[in-house]
C-alpha cells in the first residue's frame, strides 16, 4: 500500500506537475497502471516519494492531472475547426490531423486499466467526448449552410462521431478488432469525409493527408 497524506498542505505548481505528468505518460502507455507504484513512479522521476507527495496526494491524482493535460492538448483541435484564416476544408482536415495525431501514443493497456480501476477519471474522458462531438456538430452545420456538406441531419451526423469516440476508447473492442486508435481514427474520418462533401473536387489535395 502507498502512502496517503491527506494532512499536507501540497505546493501548487502547474508547470513542474505538467513536467513530471508528461515524463511519467509514455512509462503509463508502456506498462500500464495496474502494477505501477508510487515507488516506481519516483524511480522514473528521479525523486523521492517524499518529493512527489509534496505535489500530490496518490497515484490517482497523478493520473487525473495526467488525463486533464492530455484532455487539454487534444482540446486545441477546436482552434483549428473555427480558424476562419483557413479555407472551410482545411479546417476539418487540420482539426482531425492534431485528433488523431494526439491520440496515437494512448496505448490499449493503459485505457483498459484506467477504465476498469479509476472510472471517475474515464468518466472525465467520457465528458470530453461529448464536448467534441458538439464541437463537430457545430461545424457540420456550418458546412450544410455553406452547401458544402450533404444536407444530413447534423445530430446524425454528430451521432457517428459520438459512437467512434466510444468505440475508440473501448480497450476491449480495440483489442478485439486489432485496432489501434491511431489507425482507426484516420479510416474513419476518410470514410465519413468521403461521403458527406458534396463536390468531390474540392477534396483534391488532401487525398494524401488521410
Amino acid at each position: 500500500m502507498g502512502r496517503k497524506s491527506h494532512d499536507t498542505i501540497r505546493k501548487n505548481h502547474p508547470q513542474k506537475k505538467q513536467e513530471w505528468v508528461r515524463q511519467l505518460f509514455p512509462y503509463w502507455q508502456q506498462h500500464g497502471i495496474k502494477e505501477i507504484t508510487m515507488d516506481d513512479v519516483a524511480q522514473k522521476l528521479g525523486k523521492s516519494k517524499a518529493t512527489i507527495y509534496k505535489y500530490f496526494q496518490s497515484k490517482e491524482e497523478i493520473l487525473h492531472y495526467t488525463v486533464l493535460d492530455k484532455i487539454e492538448e487534444i482540446r486545441q483541435f477546436e482552434g483549428l475547426l473555427t480558424n476562419q484564416q483557413l479555407p472551410y476544408l482545411a479546417r476539418y482536415f487540420a482539426a482531425v490531423q492534431h485528433l488523431y495525431t494526439h491520440v496515437a501514443n494512448i496505448s490499449n493497456v493503459f485505457l483498459a486499466d484506467l477504465k476498469h480501476q479509476f472510472p471517475p477519471i474515464w468518466e472525465v474522458i467520457s465528458d470530453f467526448q461529448e464536448e467534441a462531438a458538439n464541437i463537430l456538430k457545430s461545424y457540420y452545420e456550418e458546412g450544410i449552410q455553406q452547401g458544402i456538406f450533404h444536407p444530413i441531419n447534423p445530430s446524425i451526423m454528430v451521432l457517428s462521431d459520438q459512437l467512434l469516440f466510444a468505440k475508440l476508447s473501448d480497450p476491449d473492442f480495440l483489442i478485439q478488432h486489432q485496432l489501434h486508435i491511431h489507425d482507426a481514427f484516420q479510416a474513419y474520418f476518410r470514410m465519413k469525409f468521403l461521403g458527406i462533401v458534396k463536390d468531390q473536387r474540392l477534396l483534391e489535395g488532401f487525398g494524401g493527408d488521410f
